[in-house]
């Protein structure tokens, strides 16, 4: 369990930092550096194909992440929204519409039937 938790601490500081406003200004410094150097050293191939591979690593990592942070957050927030439901007069066929098709939901919300 240890592990999971850890998971989540570094999932949530990694969302937390992408997100955050200073990040844009780290990152345009970092491709200037990244360019100039380059320029100096005359950007051999292999300089191209390591900002090139970088670059898809980090996004492919960064997307992983803020995708289960996603998944995370909408599940927590459909327990509460279920919850909710529960607990007022609505009727409670509408817990679990999540799961239906699309077809099924556009005619729920059509009030056609259900």
């Amino acid at each position: 369990m240890k592990v999971g938790a850890a998971f989540l601490r570094l999932s949530e500081t990694a969302v937390w930092l992408a997100g955050h406003r200073l990040v844009l200004a780290g990152a345009a410094a970092l491709v200037i550096v990244w360019c100039a150097v380059g320029t100096a050293l005359g950007l051999p191939r292999e300089w191209h194909l390591i900002s090139s591979m970088t670059g898809t690593l980090v996004t492919l990592f960064l997307l992983l992440i803020m995708q289960h942070s996603q998944n995370r957050d909408m599940a927590a927030l459909q327990v509460k929204v279920d919850e909710l439901i529960r607990s007022s007069p609505a009727r409670n066929h509408m817990i679990g519409v999540e799961r239906l098709e699309a077809e099924e939901l556009a005619r729920l919300a059509d009030n056609k039937s259900f």
